[in-house]
Formats: C-alpha cells, structure tokens, sequence
C-alpha cells in the first residue's frame, strides 16, 4: 500500500463486499440503463419514421427518411453526448460528483419524455423538434458518462473495482436489450389491434396513422427507470476521494465513509499534509501531466475513439445488414408495424445472444484477466470475426448460410463487450489524479463518441451499394456493406495496437495509479540488497546471465527433440526386414523407450536438482548438470556396436542420464534467472532463457538438414521400392550419431562462463543467510557500493518464515499456486510433447513428407528435418520471442489463458474437418493450422508455465517447487510421447504400424488434445499474477510485523 495513502482511502480499498457496493451499481447503472436505451432505440424506429413522414405513393418501395434527416435523426444524440461528457466530466471535478450527478438524470428523464412528444405530425415539425431534443438527451447522457464512471471506481475496493465499474457499464447491455423487448411488446400489440396490409398490397394503407404512437411510446419509456432512481441518486453522500483529495475536507470524508462503511474511521494527524504536498496540484495543461498521463490518456483515448467507429456502425445499422442477407424480409413485403418488430426481433437475438453476455463474461474476468488482456483479446477477435463475415462475403448472403452469419455477427459482439466496449470504460475511471479524473475519462469518452459520429454518419454513406440503380432513396454509390466490414475490421486491429499505450489498473489503489499520494514505497521488510537487484536498470550483467542459463537450455532442447528426426532412420537401419514392404521401423516398445526414456530422466533429474539446488545453492548444482548433459550427449552418440539390441540399450542408458542432467537444469535455469533479474522485466528475461528452446529445437533441424544433404550427396542410394537393400547405406549410421551429440558443442562453451558466475543474492542472503557475502557480490555484479542494513538479520532470521514443503503454514501460502502450477504445465505437455515429438508422423499422414517406400533412408532424414524445421521458424520460435516481449505487459496468466484457449480452437479446427486437411489441395492450410496451435503453445503456457513458478515461491524453497511443477509437466510428456504412439495409429488393424494394436487414429487423438487444452486453461484460474511485483512481495517472505 502507499506509504502515504490516507486512512479513510484505504478503509475503502480493503472493504469487504457488501451492501452500498451494490446500491451504489443499481442507481450508477439505471442511469446507464437510460443511456443505452435512449441512445440505441432510435434504429428500431428509423424504418418508421421514414413510412410515416416521407410516404410517396408512387414509389414502389416504402417511404425512408431522406440522407441528410437519417444523419441528424441517428446522429444528433451523439454529438449532445460528446458535448455533455466534455463539459459535466469539467463540472463533475470543479463541483462534485454528487452535485453535477442529479442534472444530468433530471436532463435525460425529461429530454427522454420531451423526445416522444415532438410536436406536429409534419415532417419538417416533427423531425426539428425531435433532434432537438434528442441533442439534450444526449447532452445529459454525455454527463452520465465520466461521473457514473468515476462514482463507482472511488467508491469500490481495489480487489473488485473493476468488476463493479463494469457491472455499471454492462447496464448498457440491459438497456439495448430492453429496448428491444418493448419494441416487440408495442408493435405486436399494435399489430393486432391495427392490422394493415403489405405495402406491395396496398401502399397508402399499410402503416395505419395509429402508428405514429409506436415510435412515441418506444421513445419516451426510457425515462421510467431512471426517475425511479432520482431519490437514491440524490442520497449518496459525496465521495470520499473527492472530498479528502479535491475538496481537501478529510474530516467530512472520514465521517461519511464511517456512515457507509458501519465502522469507525479515525482522521490521521498527517492527513492533512498528504492532501496539501503542493508537488501534486499539476494542472491538466502542465508538463508533469503530460510527462505522468499524457501517454495513458492518448491510449485511452485513441483505443475508444477506434472502438466505437466499429462498435455504433454496426449497433445503430445492423438492420441494414440483416436486411442485406434477408434475415428481415424485403420492406415491400411487410406492413409498417410488422417491419418495427422483425427489427426488433433480429436486435434482440443479438443482445441476447453476444451483447449482454459480453458484457458480464467481461464482469465476471475483469479482476481475473485484468483489463489490458481483455482489451486485447477483444480488438484481436473483432478484427478475427470482421474479415471473417467480410472477405466471404458473398457466401454469407446465400440463404443457407444465414445462421453462420448471425454466430460471427454474434461472436463480434461479444468480443466487443467482453472487450474493448468495456475497457474503454473503465479504465480511465482508475488511472488519473481525482482532481482530473472526471475530467480525462469525459475527454476520453467523447473521444469515442466522435468516433461513434464517423461510424454513425459514415456508414450511412459506405454501406451503400456500388451499383447507382441500388442505393436507397437520395444516397450516392457508396464502397458497398463487404468493403465497409473491411474497414472495421482493420480499424479493429489499428485499435489493438494502441491498446499498448494503455496501463493496467488491476489490483492496485487508485492513488497507486495516479502516484496522487507520494509514491508507493518498496515492501518495509525488503533488504536492500534485494531491492537494488529489483530496481536495477538492465545492464550486461542481465544479458550475461541469458546466455549462460540459454545455452543449457539450448542444449536441453535440441537433446530432447533431435530424437525425432532420426527415429525414422534408425528402424531401417537396425529394424530392416527384406521381406517387409515398408522399411524398417522401431518395434513398439523400442520406439516408447527412445521417446519417453529421457523424459524419464528428466522428471527425475528435476525432483532431485531441483531439491539440491534449495540445500546446496544453485551455482554449485548448476556446474554438474551442464557437465552431465555434455557427457550424456555425446555419449549418446557413441553408442556401441551395430546390433539393434546393442545400440538401443546403451542409446537409451545415456538418454535416461542425460534427460537427468536436462532435467536439473530447468529448476536451476528459471530459479537463477529470477533471482538475478529485476522485476520490471523479469519475465522477459526468464522467457528469454526459455525461448533458446526453440532456437534448440531449430537447431536441431537446420543440423539435421546439413548433415542429411552432406550424406546424400556422397552416398546416394536408390528409394525402398527400387532397392530395399541399398536404399539405406552403412554410412547412414553416422548421420544420427552425428545429429545426437552435435548438442553437446555449444553447452560446453557455456561451462567457464558458468562456473564464474556468482550465487544468487536471494539464496545468499535469504537461504544461507550470509547477507555479508550476498551484499558483496552483488555490489561487483551490480557496479554500485552496496551497505548492509542494522535490521537485515532479523528480517532473514524470522522463525516464522521457515515452514517446510510439507507443512500446513506452506500449504495454507502456497498449495492452490502449486496445483495451478503443476496442474496446467501437466496438461500441457501432454498436448505438447505428443505434438512435437511426432509431428513427423502426423504430416506423413496429410502427405507432406512423402511415403517412407519412395524415399531413401538419408532422404527421409531430410524430408522429417525439414518439415520440423518450417515449423519451428513459422511458428515455435515467434512465439518464444512473442511471449519475451509481451509477457510484461500482459502478464502471465492473460498470456496463459489466451495460449490455452487459442491452443483449443486451433486444434478442434484441424481435428474436426481432419478428412477435409488430409486431401492434397489443402495441405498448406493444414501447416497453417497446426503452425499457429504450435504459436501459441509457445506464446502461451509453454513459456508461462515455466516462468510462474520460479517467481511465486519462498527462496528456500523455490527451486524445489520449480522442479515439482516441471517434473509434474514431464509426467504428462510422458503419458502424450508414450500415449500418442499407440493412439494415433488407424482403426483399421491393416493399416497400423508393424507392431502396433489399432489405435482410436489421428483425428480423435486430436480431439483429445483439444479438451486436454481446454482444462488446462480453467486450472489456470488458480495460477496468480507475478507482473511487477518482487519475489519477496510474492513469496510473502519477508513479512515481519513493525
């Protein structure tokens, strides 16, 4: 918390949940209600309005309201709201929520009511009057905008403030909804009670003059529930951030949150130079605004502006696309009345459909996901779902296909709600000093609102057919409805870029965010040689650290995957048979001990290292798994003789140890990284170190590439079915041999460098308890004179801080976070590793490598290297070095989740149409396909699940934990290496590999994996947030009462 967070703030950060948070939803959300409601019902009456007012009797098709009246009638409220949110959200912070709060409902209660009675039943007379009024209907709403806004976030808890501004804006979707609702109840009442013809039957007769109500009623009924709410409205006391830090009336805010809150509040004796420190009355206009805000408020701003083009285009014009596709009939084939309520019909699907459970999907994730995750998932599936509907275009419009069409219309929208629409709220209700802060999100809201004006106006216009004979009565050729959704749709993706500039509120106090209140200090208990490394800027020493812990990892990779290219090879050399029709393969048993015998080793190596590196320090551990993996690799390739039973046993001896060896240096590569870096960027550091897994895993191929080609050159051999004697030479027993232990070069020209490398300072100072020892190397690390403190022994000697793994206080701290841990990197290797290490079998399935009888032996080494390779180039190593720069702004669990979900879409989007992927015309999108699942398992919990647990944990007992949640991934390696053998083979027993029983076939080992994926992204639920925080803050491990 803030060091100098006044007392009444922080009450009401930390308040439980309870009854006026809640009152405090209701009377900010009727006014939300009111506002979506009137700002949105005018589109099921447009259609109307043009019947009743511009009826020409000659024409064949019904009356519309002329260009320039539908531009005013739809966009006249818009511009009220962008004026009323400029000027009430000044107001709101010059006189007070409270104050300014009451207008703007008593404003749109009467403008609401005003609007339905617009004078005359002439065109000229009623048109005037309404956009009139409609112009100070959205003059009040412009107000509701920032200060309902700004109310629910000084009012909430830290913990659920977004939740609770969102719960207020998802009133919205309430409003949208209701306005459909009446509109079917009137116009079905109506139609009864006043039938009349179609036009094309009779003209003059089929909109009855008793219609001219239905709009009225329609209209006016918005204003119920927002006077309903006035008394509350004006009931609620100021609050209690704008009186203490605006009004600077800390007594008066004290005793009104006594009263809210039911507890009693106690006024500081410091208070009142909090509130005063002259350094913190910047003005908006001044250059510390500007140098703190400015780019915040340009995000805000520029992401809602770009939001709503998109979101009111479609919102006040979906009729005219529903009517393009023939999901509301052809107006000649209606009567006026029934035309309000097939409209109504199709907005309401829709709200009920994608808006309104976007809206609290958004609710429900906001405190969870946080809002910049949000946010960007949102921009990335609008822009998805809108060249979707676009470039097919004409697919969409056939009759059959107009169900597809509303589920992406629909997913559209509920991504815009459980997205953007939302974020674009909230976020500027948390960000800014109070004194501003109904003033910046009313700039940033009527930002949107002139970007709901473009959308609002020029849709109008661009939705229009090119063809001049199909316009609509008065418009030009416009660029027509296919190329306008294109536009959207890139303007949705301009829109994610943006939403970068935007910070992410979550979890901390508003006077955190806007820095209002000094500063927040680093934890009390910190020690100052810990807080150094935290707040380091980066420096060589960090990069240093990358490469010594990478090349292990390098090494790690390639050792692990470079098995698969050569399995192929080593079946025709030691497994020939003659008499076979295809080559020789690795019996069953053999292929599941070559694949699954170093995961073996790794879990293993991971238990014990990871243990080892907790009692003895990382550096000293550190120097014996690099030496082992050296060993190991090369021995590996020295495997004796040239008898199948020979080579296999001693191949899978060396490959148990050095899966060991690979195994300790997961734990000790992640727990150094973390101790050693800062926690601004942190994870990218530890992601860095990870993603050399995937420049191993390319290494592997572009090795296996040179070597194969090297040999095939010298040896040439002809294909199986010409020779099966000849098609693989002796020498080809060298090429595994050399692919194997070529990992073995770039560890060993790590191992100086490692062994210089000092012991952490967290295992120095916080497990050996040397903090002498961990002050002076970090003072040569770090280049800085580093003093230790009076206090720090008593920090590190604290007998409560030294609970075992398996005691209650550990399991109390740590237990959900270790099952998050273990649970999601668990399930994700069984999908991962099963992928990987036999993505050769699944591309010779689609026929991507060639049928192993028409290639010789070498040529197939070649053909696997290669496609593994493009794999790893398009897809493994971006998403290594996506989730690097990105995993610090995100965040882990957003990166987790998207990457588990993504993950689970992408592979039920090959399993389920698989006989479609497997036909020769569409194998590239199969690459496609199965290139981006492998995207983002790497930008995705690959790399998270790698990274969390060297952040969350106790320093006693970090490398532990580390090795328990790998250890816990490479049993689900295992259970995918050993499981996927057996249930990727064809259900057919004919068309099985030799030695194999018939399996469930590639398609539903697919789908398995699919839901595999999808309960790997709900365990990650229970997985926390580490982004900015430092390990001590995290692990909680210096918490030492005052």
């Amino acid at each position: 918390m803030a060091e100098q967070q006044l007392g009444v703030l922080k009450a009401l950060d930390v308040a439980k949940t309870q009854l006026y948070h809640f009152t405090a939803i209701v009377i900010a959300g009727m006014g939300f209600f009111t506002d979506a409601y009137d700002l949105f019902c005018v589109s099921l009456v447009t259609k109307l309005l043009g019947r009743l007012y511009y009826f020409n009797p000659l024409s064949e098709k019904p009356g519309s309201l002329p260009p320039h009246v539908a531009a005013a009638v739809n966009g006249v409220a818009l511009c009220g709201t962008l004026a009323g949110q400029l000027f009430f959200g000044w107001l709101g912070d010059k006189l007070g929520r409270k104050k300014v709060y009451g207008i703007t409902l008593i404003m749109m209660i009467l403008c609401s009511v005003a609007s339905g009675l617009s004078f005359g039943n002439k065109a000229k007379g009623v048109m005037t009057t309404l956009c009139f009024f409609r112009f100070w209907l959205g003059f009040g709403i412009g107000g509701d905008y920032p200060l309902s806004a700004t109310i629910m976030s000084e009012y909430a808890n830290k913990k659920t403030r977004g939740a609770f501004i969102a719960a207020v804006f998802a009133m919205q979707g309430v409003g949208i909804l209701a306005g459909g609702f009446v509109a079917l109840a009137v116009s079905s009442i109506f139609d009864k009670k006043f039938p009349a013809p179609t036009y094309a039957v009779n003209r003059a007769l089929s909109t009855p003059p008793q219609a001219d109500y239905i709009w009225r009623i329609i209209v006016m009924f918005g204003a119920l529930p927002a006077a309903l709410t006035y008394y509350w409205r004006m009931k609620m006391p100021e609050t209690a951030r704008y009186t203490a830090l605006v009004a600077k009336n800390i007594k008066q805010a004290t005793q009104d949150m006594s009263k809210v809150l039911q507890v009693e509040l106690e006024m500081e004796e410091r208070a009142e130079d909090i509130v005063k420190d002259p350094r913190l009355n910047y003005g908006l206009f001044s250059k510390e605004f500007a140098k703190r805000h400015g780019l915040p408020l340009l995000g805000c701003t520029s992401t809602w502006f770009l939001l709503d083009i998109a979101f009111y285009s479609q919102n006040l014009f979906q009729k005219d696309i529903f009517s393009a596709i023939g999901w509301i009939p052809k107006a000649a084939t209606m009567n006026g009345i029934h035309e309000v309520f097939m409209i109504a019909r199709a907005q309401t699907l829709i709200a009920l459909c994608s808006t309104v459970p976007g809206y609290w999907f958004t609710v429900a994730f906001i405190d969870i996901m946080g809002r910049f995750a949000i946010q960007l998932m949102g921009f990335f599936m609008m822009t998805v779902f809108m060249f979707a509907i676009a470039f097919p275009y004409d697919h969409w419009i056939k009759p059959d296909n107009r169900i597809g069409f509303v589920v992406m219309y629909s997913l559209t929208f509920f991504f815009a709600n459980f997205g953007p629409n939302a974020t674009t709220f909230i976020v500027p209700a948390e960000i800014f000093p109070a004194r501003l802060r109904s003033t910046c999100h009313g700039i940033s809201a009527a930002t949107g609102k002139a970007g709901a004006i473009v959308g609002a106006f020029g849709f109008l216009y661009a939705a229009q057919p090119q063809d001049k004979t199909k316009t609509d009565a008065g418009y030009p050729p416009g660029i027509g409805v296919k190329n306008s959704l294109i536009m959207l749709g890139v303007i949705n993706f301009v829109g994610m870029l943006f939403t970068f500039l935007v910070p992410e509120p979550k979890g901390k106090s508003l006077e955190e965010l806007s820095g209002e209140t000094r500063e927040a200090k680093m934890a009390e208990q910190q020690l100052g040689v810990l807080k150094a490394l935290d707040v380091a800027k980066t420096q060589l020493y960090h990069f240093t650290a990358i490469v010594i812990a990478g090349m292990g990892f390098f090494t790690d990779a390639y050792d692990l995957f470079c098995v698969s290219l050569v399995t192929k090879l080593l079946g025709r050399l030691y497994y020939f048979n003659p008499l076979s029709e295809k080559p020789g393969s690795l019996p069953p048993h053999v292929a599941a001990a070559v694949n699954g015998v170093a995961l073996c080793g790794t879990l293993a190596g991971q238990l014990f290292f990871g243990w080892l590196g907790d009692k003895l320090g990382r550096k000293k551990v550190y120097g014996i798994t690099l030496i082992m993996m050296i060993v190991c690799s090369v021995a590996s390739g020295l495997s004796f003789g040239n008898k199948a039973k020979g080579v296999m046993t001693t191949l899978c001896f060396f490959r148990f140890w050095l899966g060991f060896g690979i195994g300790g240096d997961y734990p000790l590569s992640a727990t150094i990284m973390s101790e050693y870096a800062n926690k601004k960027t942190r994870g990218a550091f530890i992601a860095a170190v990870f993603a050399m897994q995937g420049v191993g895993i390319l290494a592997g191929g572009f090795v296996a590439l040179a070597v194969s080609s090297i040999f095939d050159k010298k040896f040439p051999a002809p294909t199986y079915a010409v020779n099966r004697a000849l098609s693989t030479p002796p020498q080809a027993d060298y090429i595994w041999r050399i692919i194997v232990m070529f990992g073995a070069l770039p560890a060993a020209l790590t191992y100086y460098w490692r062994m210089k490398m000092p012991e952490t300072a967290r295992y120095t100072a916080l497990v050996a308890k040397n903090i002498k020892q961990a002050t002076q190397d970090m003072s040569k690390v770090l280049q800085v004179e580093l003093e230790m403190e009076e206090r720090a022994e008593d920090i590190v000697k604290d007998p409560r801080l030294n609970y075992g793994l398996f005691s209650k206080e550990f399991a109390k701290r740590h237990g959900l976070p270790l099952l998050g841990c273990t649970s999601t990197w668990f399930l994700l290797d069984i999908a991962f590793y099963s992928q990987n290490l036999f993505q050769k079998d699944i591309f010779s399935a689609i026929g991507w490598i060639p049928k192993a009888a028409t290639m010789n032996g070498i040529h197939e080494v070649f053909m696997i290297a290669r496609a593994q390779t493009l794999i790893a180039l398009c897809s493994t190593v971006p998403g290594y070095w996506f989730t690097v720069a990105f995993i610090d702004i995100m965040g882990r669990f957003a990166i987790q989740l998207m990457g588990f979900f993504m993950m689970t879409v992408f592979m039920f989007a090959i399993a389920f149409p698989y006989d479609h992927w497997i036909k020769p015309d569409n194998r590239i999108g199969f690459v496609v396909m199965y290139s981006l699942t492998f995207f983002f398992a790497n930008f995705g919990p690959n790399a998270t699940t790698f990274i969390v647990p060297a952040e969350i944990f106790p320093a006693r007992l970090r490398s532990t934990c580390h090795g328990i949640s790998a250890a816990t991934g490479k049993a689900g390696a295992i259970v995918g290496a050993f499981g996927f053998l057996y249930a990727a083979q064809p259900q057919d027993k004919t068309k099985t590999d030799a030695g194999y029983p018939p399996g469930i076939g590639v398609k539903n080992s697919l789908i398995m994996l699919g839901v595999i994926n999808f309960v790997g992204m709900l365990f990650t639920f229970l997985v926390p947030e580490p982004k900015g925080k430092s390990l001590e803050e995290l692990s909680g491990e210096t918490e030492v009462e005052k």
